[in-house]
């Protein structure tokens, strides 16, 4: 019996390494050399009527319209927390010169605890223009597709996204509000935004 243990927490243990390898493999960047990947900013529209969603228990008002392509500067899966069973990854999407790899070098932009913050090592430009260039999403997605999808993003992907940028109510109140600066959205700092198409394109 006392071999036999041994045995199976061997096998227990590599069982363990060989998760923890593919997690990380799967998680590894991917590269595209220097250069801009994605040139253009994302395309957000208002001024027309939109009709309210409805995902699981919550009413999710749309406030903008969004389509963009962009590449992923970060991104975090969540399980636990109050907000995962309605969006449960966030992502920090960039553009123009966030989309080069010898800019990327010096931006970092970790996420915790449903925020993300701008870590900058040597500055290849000024802390407002590297902000203009940032998307930070906390993605719901429209139907399991998406859902799916979302789950295989990973820092480097190009992403094509359509949808929209929505506030988040339950039945009794507002729960959680996009960001928004004047009448136009302020898209580095929180945006709720309802994924209704997805296309990892590299």
């Amino acid at each position: 019996m006392k071999y036999n243990f041994k045995t199976m927490l061997k096998h227990l243990f590599l069982i363990i390494v060989l998760a923890v390898s593919y997690y990380l493999w799967d998680q590894k960047p991917i590269k595209h050399g220097v250069g801009i990947t994605a040139p253009d900013a994302p395309q957000v529209e208002r001024g027309f009527r939109l009709t309210e969603h409805y995902v699981k228990h919550y009413t999710l008002e749309p406030k903008f319209r969004i389509k963009t392509t962009s590449r992923v500067i970060a991104n975090k899966r969540y399980w636990f927390d109050e907000k995962s069973d309605l969006a449960p990854v966030d992502v920090v999407l960039g553009w123009g010169d966030l989309s080069d790899e010898r800019i990327l070098s010096q931006v970092k932009t970790p996420i915790s605890r449903r925020d993300f913050k701008v870590d900058v090592i040597r500055p290849p430009l000024t802390f407002s223009e590297i902000r203009s260039k940032l998307l930070y999403m906390h993605a719901i997605p429209a139907n399991d597709e998406i859902a799916d999808k979302l789950k295989r993003v990973k820092e480097g992907h190009i992403v094509s996204i359509n949808g929209y940028i929505v506030d988040v109510h339950d039945q009794s109140s507002v729960l959680w509000t996009s960001s928004r600066q004047g009448n136009s959205a302020k898209l580095d700092n929180s945006q709720y935004v309802l994924v209704e198409s997805l296309e990892l394109l590299d």
